[in-house]
Protein backbone atom coordinates (compact mmCIF):
# COMPACT_ATOMS: atom_id res chain seq x y z
CA UNK A 1 0.00 0.00 0.00
CA UNK A 2 1.50 3.28 -0.87
CA UNK A 3 1.40 6.60 0.84
CA UNK A 4 -1.49 7.90 -1.57
CA UNK A 5 -3.75 5.57 -1.14
CA UNK A 6 -2.46 5.19 2.78
CA UNK A 7 -3.54 9.00 3.13
CA UNK A 8 -6.74 8.46 0.98
CA UNK A 9 -8.12 5.73 3.66
CA UNK A 10 -7.39 7.80 6.56
CA UNK A 11 -9.23 10.78 4.68
CA UNK A 12 -12.32 8.04 4.00
CA UNK A 13 -11.74 6.89 7.97
CA UNK A 14 -11.69 10.40 9.13
CA UNK A 15 -15.00 11.68 7.43
CA UNK A 16 -17.00 8.99 8.70
CA UNK A 17 -15.76 9.29 12.47
CA UNK A 18 -16.98 12.94 12.81
CA UNK A 19 -15.25 15.46 14.05
CA UNK A 20 -12.11 14.21 15.99
CA UNK A 21 -12.36 14.96 19.92
CA UNK A 22 -10.79 11.96 21.70
CA UNK A 23 -12.15 10.83 24.75
CA UNK A 24 -9.78 11.91 27.31
CA UNK A 25 -11.69 13.60 29.64
CA UNK A 26 -9.14 16.00 30.19
CA UNK A 27 -9.89 17.20 26.62
CA UNK A 28 -13.44 17.13 27.40
CA UNK A 29 -13.06 19.32 30.09
CA UNK A 30 -11.04 21.83 27.90
CA UNK A 31 -13.62 21.89 25.45
CA UNK A 32 -15.91 25.40 26.70
CA UNK A 33 -12.01 27.16 27.04
CA UNK A 34 -10.93 26.41 23.48
CA UNK A 35 -13.82 27.32 21.91
CA UNK A 36 -14.12 30.53 23.77
CA UNK A 37 -10.72 31.17 22.39
CA UNK A 38 -11.78 30.01 18.87
CA UNK A 39 -14.37 32.42 19.15
CA UNK A 40 -12.08 35.22 19.65
CA UNK A 41 -9.39 34.48 17.29
CA UNK A 42 -6.92 33.59 19.94
CA UNK A 43 -6.36 29.97 18.69
CA UNK A 44 -6.94 28.05 15.49
CA UNK A 45 -6.64 24.77 13.73
CA UNK A 46 -3.89 23.19 11.86
CA UNK A 47 -3.21 20.95 9.06
CA UNK A 48 -0.86 18.83 10.98
CA UNK A 49 -3.49 17.93 13.62
CA UNK A 50 -2.71 20.63 16.63
CA UNK A 51 -3.56 23.57 17.68
CA UNK A 52 -1.87 26.95 17.61
CA UNK A 53 -1.77 30.64 18.60
CA UNK A 54 -2.97 32.90 16.16
CA UNK A 55 -2.08 35.74 19.33
CA UNK A 56 0.37 35.90 21.66
CA UNK A 57 -1.64 34.99 24.98
CA UNK A 58 -0.20 33.22 28.02
CA UNK A 59 -2.94 31.76 29.35
CA UNK A 60 -4.32 30.65 25.68
CA UNK A 61 -0.73 29.28 25.24
CA UNK A 62 -1.14 26.76 28.45
CA UNK A 63 -4.38 25.53 27.17
CA UNK A 64 -2.80 25.07 23.77
CA UNK A 65 -0.26 22.71 25.09
CA UNK A 66 -1.98 20.95 27.47
CA UNK A 67 -4.31 19.85 24.19
CA UNK A 68 -1.93 19.23 21.99
CA UNK A 69 -0.46 16.40 24.14
CA UNK A 70 -3.61 15.17 24.96
CA UNK A 71 -4.27 14.96 20.91
CA UNK A 72 -0.81 13.42 20.65
CA UNK A 73 -1.51 10.85 22.98
CA UNK A 74 -4.84 9.99 21.74
CA UNK A 75 -3.13 9.74 18.26
CA UNK A 76 -0.62 7.68 19.08
CA UNK A 77 -3.49 5.47 20.89
CA UNK A 78 -5.46 5.16 17.48
CA UNK A 79 -2.62 5.20 15.33
CA UNK A 80 -1.50 2.21 16.89
CA UNK A 81 -4.69 0.56 16.88
CA UNK A 82 -5.27 0.80 13.37
CA UNK A 83 -1.58 0.17 12.19
CA UNK A 84 -0.58 3.46 11.16
CA UNK A 85 1.85 6.08 11.41
CA UNK A 86 0.89 8.65 13.91
CA UNK A 87 2.13 11.70 11.77
CA UNK A 88 -0.06 10.43 9.14
CA UNK A 89 -2.63 10.04 11.13
CA UNK A 90 -1.93 13.62 12.87
CA UNK A 91 -2.62 15.05 9.65
CA UNK A 92 -5.63 13.69 8.05
CA UNK A 93 -7.24 14.23 11.43
CA UNK A 94 -6.52 17.95 10.91
CA UNK A 95 -6.91 18.16 7.83
CA UNK A 96 -10.47 17.06 8.72
CA UNK A 97 -10.70 19.81 11.97
CA UNK A 98 -10.10 22.15 9.51
CA UNK A 99 -12.67 21.37 6.88
CA UNK A 100 -14.97 21.21 9.52
CA UNK A 101 -13.99 24.85 11.34
CA UNK A 102 -16.84 27.26 12.15
CA UNK A 103 -17.67 30.00 9.87
CA UNK A 104 -15.41 33.10 11.48
CA UNK A 105 -12.95 30.98 13.20
CA UNK A 106 -9.01 30.71 12.15
CA UNK A 107 -7.32 28.10 10.74
CA UNK A 108 -3.41 27.97 9.79
CA UNK A 109 -2.92 27.24 5.57
CA UNK A 110 0.12 25.09 4.07
CA UNK A 111 2.12 28.12 3.83
CA UNK A 112 1.58 29.00 7.79
CA UNK A 113 -0.76 31.95 6.99
CA UNK A 114 -3.64 32.09 9.48
CA UNK A 115 -6.85 32.48 8.10
CA UNK A 116 -10.78 33.31 8.98
CA UNK A 117 -13.19 30.89 7.70
CA UNK A 118 -16.24 32.15 5.64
Amino acid sequence: MNYRSILFSLAALATLIGPAWADLESMKTRIPKIVELKNRGVIGEQPDGYLGLVKEDAAAKTIVEAENADRKEEYSRRAQEQGQAVDILAKVLGEARVRQEKPGRFIRKADGQWKKTE
